[in-house]
């Protein structure tokens, strides 16, 4: 399958099918219609994309762009949910909610997370991990897991694996070329290009992956929003255009297991 999208303000609006049907949301997504978490704990971040030894300053450069790559994917990870209609517990409010005894990564990825119904108030928990960056001319992929359990069960509501590309416009000559969002993005966090552009990824892939979860339970469009295509899969692989649209398509666990961990360079 793949999916044609128009640049990221029509993300949702101007989803386009090509070749394979798509499932219904409320066949891809039936149990969270069946449960309608209204609350989403987002919890912290896990970054487990490996950094360069700092024996030079381009090392310790790169570090920090991944690291601020990193902070930024988290952060807004929490706007596509309450864009649709979800009340996200995120960075801010954690800090001042989090339970006396807070979970391992490893408890909330696999365990009983029932307390935090309990200690946040929380009917799902949302847990995103970065597996690994690449880097090849012209080019920006990160590897990234999303996992949406239920307070409830503990059981997944959601779990898709996804190879995001992002590709820069080059001159002539073939160097890259900075575009205004980047720009003003670099200057609005004091970062440099290729930090501004992993993160304008990483912004993109919150919205295509978050934003094809069902309208939550108290939208009025919630039931008409069942019958939608939903696009989402286990492993996907997004390619996010020089014009800044999309191309989805479906990828099998072997490539991404292949792409991620044995052959990322």
């Amino acid at each position: 399958m793949k999916t044609k999208i128009l640049p990221l303000i029509a993300i949702v609006a101007a989803l386009v099918v090509v070749g394979c049907k798509s499932s219904k949301k409320a066949t891809y997504y039936g149990d969270i219609y069946k449960e309608e978490p209204l609350t989403i704990y987002v919890a912290p971040l896990s970054d487990l994309s490996p950094r360069n030894a700092e024996r030079e300053l381009n090392d310790k450069n790169y570090n920090a762009s991944l690291n601020i790559a990193a902070k930024y994917l988290y952060l807004s990870a929490s706007t596509p949910l309450v864009n649709s209609g979800y009340y996200a517990i995120g960075p801010l409010a954690t800090a001042q909610l989090a339970p006396s005894e807070p979970f391992t990564r490893k408890q909330l990825q696999q365990e009983n997370i029932g307390r935090l119904a309990d200690d946040l108030g929380a009917d799902a928990v949302l847990l995103i991990t970065i597996h690994n960056w690449r880097e090849k001319s012209c080019e920006w992929t990160v590897f990234a897991e999303y996992q949406l359990r239920s307070t409830k069960t503990s059981e997944d509501l959601m779990h898709v694996w996804v190879r995001a590309t992002k590709l820069l416009p080059t001159d002539h000559r073939g160097n890259p070329l900075p575009l205004k969002p980047d720009i003003e993005f670099a200057d609005q966090w004091d970062c440099d290009l290729a930090t501004a552009q992993r993160c304008k990824l990483g912004e993109t892939l919150n919205q295509f992956i978050l934003n094809d979860l069902p309208l939550g339970s108290r939208r009025r469009q919630h039931n008409s929003d069942r019958y939608i295509a939903s696009r989402s899969t286990e492993y996907v692989s997004l390619l996010v255009d020089r014009d800044g649209s999309v191309e989805m398509k479906r990828i099998t666990e072997e490539v991404f297991e292949d792409e991620c961990f044995v052959n990322s360079k």
